[in-house]
């Protein structure tokens, strides 16, 4: 697909200017290339994970994922419909402690481990297990989680079904000065998704 759906434009929440830079997983990004974080705070300690169906660029500073990126296509989708839901959550074991989120993280936090890639998205059962590590997780107030955040999802599948495919780009933005944790993760301030 070459053109940008203007819908695109409508789910960005929050994006800076991107540049770009080549990836190690090439397959998840249009043109093989991915957004670059211009946080210079951000930044430092990033580690770009490869899964069998999205890469993730995770920050240990932040301890969640900058972006998370993945390529939709009608026929994974479809096959994805076939399978249900096995809530999996787990630290990435691929990061340095130091820099990864725990499970005990989110433990009576108040927020959801909330999926940048989400769950729905994938054909396999061992990608929707990966899709489980907390490395694709942030901190989300639940009616976000579950409601507009999983609209947004639900609306980027259908798109990627009526066009054939699209690529899709989520991703966290810390804005501000005053940014919480929930224990050593920080909550973002901004989440956001771009199709193309």
């Amino acid at each position: 697909m070459s053109r940008t759906h203007p819908l695109a434009f409508f789910l960005v929440a929050c994006l800076s200017t991107p540049t770009w830079a080549f990836t190690q997983c090439p397959t998840y990004f249009a043109a093989g290339v991915a957004p670059t974080i211009t946080n210079t705070k951000l930044k430092q300690r990033t580690q770009e994970v490869c899964f069998e169906a999205y890469a993730v660029l995770h920050s240990g500073i932040s301890r969640t994922p900058l972006y998370s990126a993945e390529h939709l296509t009608r026929d994974k989708l479809e096959a994805a419909k076939t399978l249900s839901r096995k809530d999996s959550f787990h630290p990435e074991a691929t990061l340095p402690a130091r820099d990864r989120a725990e499970l005990s993280d989110y433990s009576r936090s108040g927020y959801d481990r909330g999926h940048m890639a989400p769950n729905a998205d994938f054909a396999t059962r061992s990608a929707q297990a990966e899709s489980f590590s907390l490395a694709n997780m942030v901190p989300q107030v639940h009616a976000n989680n579950a409601g507009i955040w999983a609209g947004i999802e639900g609306a980027a599948r259908q798109l990627a079904i009526n066009e054939g495919e699209v690529y899709v780009v989520s991703g966290s933005a810390f804005i501000g000065s005053d940014i919480q944790r929930v224990d050593n993760v920080l909550v973002p301030t901004h989440i956001w998704k771009v199709l193309y």
